[in-house]
């Protein structure tokens, strides 16, 4: 293969879009969770810890008595809107949510009402969460349109600031979330599932940038604790994709045998192999 350089198209330059300034948030959250207008799909089977993940994001602060604990989206986002068969069994006294946002099925009108309301009105930084809901946004117009321009929907441009609108979808099983939703999810949380179909779906859509063998070997590792996950960063390259849990995975060739080993690099930047070979 050979690549003839064009001299005279080889600089277009990127314009950035002031919708994704990020300036009016509260904070930005730690890497590599996105600070605005994603779009994140958690996928678990029944009792696997999506629920608890996604309760955890909004919940976790640090306090007094326990200083260390990382706050993730606590008290980050103006506005929620939760569709959930499971309201009445999740923690709704320390969510705080606002119960005429809280949906025990989810419907297309809930949903335009709410974005209308939003574009119409001040530009805030809201979250949309679709929990064990993916039957009923299956191939849904609606959704697609919803995280396809999440980023300008709710925008009102006659106010100031910049909207950001994030989306958060549950799933029991990842091939149960439609081809057109998994490939625009901006953020995908895959926890442990043995199920063949599901693993190969998951290795076809999100890993075909890696060899049959390392997907294996980072999938073990990943699902090597009870609740340990991968974390795929969707739109980024192989570099900058892979994570367990929120460390980032490097893949390197350290024993010079032509195979990839994968290092788990920590926010200290510090770099731990790990045996992973069979």
């Amino acid at each position: 293969m050979k690549i003839v350089e064009n001299k005279e198209l080889n600089n277009i330059a990127i314009t950035k879009q002031s919708i994704d300034d990020t300036s009016d948030l509260p904070y930005i959250p730690a890497s590599p969770l996105p600070s605005k207008s994603f779009a994140m799909l958690v996928v678990a089977p029944a009792g696997g810890g999506k629920t608890s993940f996604w309760t955890s994001l909004l919940l976790s602060h640090p306090t007094k008595k326990k200083p260390d604990i990382n706050r993730i989206y606590y008290r980050y986002f103006d506005k929620i809107i939760l569709f959930s068969p499971s309201k009445d069994t999740l923690p709704m006294d320390k969510l705080k949510l606002d119960e005429s946002r809280c949906f025990l099925k989810y419907n297309d009108e809930d949903l335009i009402n709410f974005i209308e309301e939003e574009k119409e009105g001040e530009n805030l930084n809201n979250l949309i969460i679709l929990d064990d809901s993916i039957k009923q946004i299956k191939n849904n117009k609606e959704i697609h349109k919803l995280v396809l321009n999440r980023r300008h929907i709710t925008h009102n441009p006659d106010e100031p600031n910049k909207a950001g609108l994030s989306v958060l979808i549950t799933s029991q099983k990842f091939n149960a979330c439609d081809t057109y939703l998994r490939n625009n999810m901006s953020d995908i949380i895959i926890f442990k599932t043995s199920v063949k179909n599901e693993l190969d779906a998951i290795k076809n859509d999100l890993m075909s940038d890696l060899d049959k063998d390392t997907q294996d070997k980072l999938l073990k590792k990943a699902f090597e604790k009870k609740y340990g996950f991968l974390y795929v960063k969707n739109y980024m390259p192989t570099v900058d994709r892979y994570y367990i849990n929120f460390d980032k995975v490097v893949f390197e060739d350290l024993d010079g045998d032509g195979e990839e080993d994968i290092i788990i690099e920590n926010d200290k930047n510090d770099k731990v192999k790990k045996d992973i070979k069979k």
